[in-house]
């Protein structure tokens, strides 16, 4: 009887505390606090097509977790000066000594250049998980113990393919991007593919006069253009304003009769006829869901560095219209995932 009494008089103190909200030695409630993500986004976090289906990307495979998430954008798009790139890294890495997180994810190579390189294997550094990466990853020391993550390789022979099938004859092409160390990046990628054109040049107009020049000359000698990233094209003769997409596309569909894909995400957006972007929700959510996993026990080896896979086929049928190409069959329209009317 005594016995039963103090039994009763433990439970009673037990469902005390528990409506108290006091742990208890022996309970399975939850003590642990939530673990900290800091993502650091190269660019601004209002770019769209880019920037916000990353983050949408990283937010789905965190969707089930409790994990608290800090996002830092550096803006470098922007602002591409060197010494602005420097800053923001900077600012980067103060917020990471104050913030403390467990785990951080750097999306785009500005990210990795100038912040994530710096703690590639280093003793004490959280773990880093990358994401969006056009360069080598040996060029910023990864993978390393305590770096692993995903690639992003732009999806040339595909958009050349659909290209094809929407214009069959097409075989030699122009390669055109602006200047940067991404686009750099994409030219070299791109040698070292078999594609099923010929390549008869690659050019990078640094300014609106350039990217006329180049548009001119091509008429009579290529079938197509293929187009990268266009948005850091200046205006010249001293005005470094980047000239907007629309605009370089809009000179284009007026001066050019040939067909042109696209291996970025705005192309058809801009006016491109067709591509084969890379996902950037795809890319934040494979950098977010192997985040996620190391968070609950993974290891950083237990990840192979590759790119993501799927890619969103776009079309522009006012652009096909403009071009002079007509009857694009249904089960071409059907496969895209943007169609521009």
């Amino acid at each position: 009887m005594k016995n039963s009494r103090i039994y009763s008089t433990c439970s009673l103190v037990l469902v005390f505390l528990f409506a108290l909200g006091v742990p208890c030695s022996g309970t399975t409630a939850e003590t642990s606090s939530p673990k900290k993500v800091l993502v650091v986004h190269s660019y601004h976090e209002t770019q769209k097509e880019h920037v916000v289906e990353m983050t949408m990307g990283i937010r789905k495979a965190f969707e089930n977790s409790n994990a608290l998430i800090e996002f830092f954008h550096m803006d470098t798009k922007r602002k591409n000066s060197v010494q602005w790139k420097r800053e923001a890294g900077r600012m980067a890495e103060r917020l990471m000594n104050s913030f403390q997180p467990d785990i951080v994810i750097t999306m785009d190579d500005n990210a990795q250049d100038y912040f994530a390189r710096k703690h590639a294997g280093k003793k004490g550094a959280p773990v880093f998980v990358f994401g969006g990466v056009n360069a080598k990853p040996e060029k910023y020391g990864f993978p390393a113990e305590n770096v692993t993550g995903v690639i992003e390789r732009p999806n040339i022979l595909e958009s050349i393919t659909f290209l094809q099938k929407i214009v069959p004859g097409v075989e030699k092409m122009v390669m055109i991007a602006d200047k940067s160390p991404t686009t750099d990046q994409f030219c070299q990628y791109a040698k070292g593919l078999d594609l099923p054109v010929e390549v008869i040049a690659y050019e990078q107009p640094r300014t609106f006069a350039q990217w006329k020049a180049v548009i001119t000359r091509y008429q009579t000698r290529a079938d197509a253009f293929g187009i990268y990233v266009i948005r850091t094209i200046e205006r010249g003769n001293g005005d470094k304003t980047h000239v907007p997409e629309k605009e370089l596309m809009d000179f284009m569909l007026e001066h050019s009769t040939l067909p042109m894909t696209g291996f970025f995400d705005t192309a058809a957006k801009a006016g491109i006829l067709c591509g084969v972007a890379v996902s950037m929700r795809e890319q934040g959510f494979a950098a977010g869901k192997i985040a996620n996993q190391i968070l609950n026990g993974a290891s950083v080896s237990d990840f192979t560095v590759q790119p993501t896979t799927r890619g969103r086929i776009m079309l522009n049928l006012k652009t096909a219209e403009k071009l002079g190409i007509k009857d694009i069959p249904w089960r071409i329209i059907s496969r895209a995932g943007e169609v521009v009317k």
